[in-house]
């Protein structure tokens, strides 16, 4: 019996990595609960007084310090991150913009060139009606 413990503790510890390691992950904000995905994210809102906006994060399992963003799309170009997580500023249309991590500072005093991005798709409405 101790056997059988002993190959499935060591079975879930194999699988109980982070799924997100080093990777960007997203979210399209709306008026409902949002969830991170991994990679690529879709969403939209049809509220027209709704403040439109794109959240990214890193996922990565040492402690970071900093980090340098790269950003490509349709997004309001006032956004400045250097944090593990970043809240975009986005505009009433439907469109796209990706998320990308040039580098990552950690805490320990390493660094990493890094290439991890992630890519929104969103729809925001200007008058209530889908345009």
């Amino acid at each position: 019996m101790k056997k059988i413990y002993l190959v499935v503790a060591l079975f879930a510890s194999v699988f109980s990595t982070n799924v997100f390691a080093n990777s960007v992950s997203c979210y399209v904000d709306t008026m409902a609960y949002d969830n991170y995905s991994q990679n690529r994210c879709f969403g939209g809102e049809s509220n027209p007084n709704f403040d439109p906006k794109v959240v990214f994060k890193i996922n990565t399992s040492k402690a970071v310090s900093n980090v340098e963003w790269v950003f490509n799309g349709t997004y309001d170009r006032s956004t400045n991150c250097n944090g593990t997580t970043c809240i975009v500023d986005v505009y009433k249309v439907e469109s796209s913009m990706t998320a990308c991590v040039d580098k990552i500072y950690y805490t320990d005093f390493t660094w990493e060139d890094v290439n991890w991005c992630a890519t929104a798709e969103y729809m925001y409405s200007r008058s209530g009606m889908w345009n």
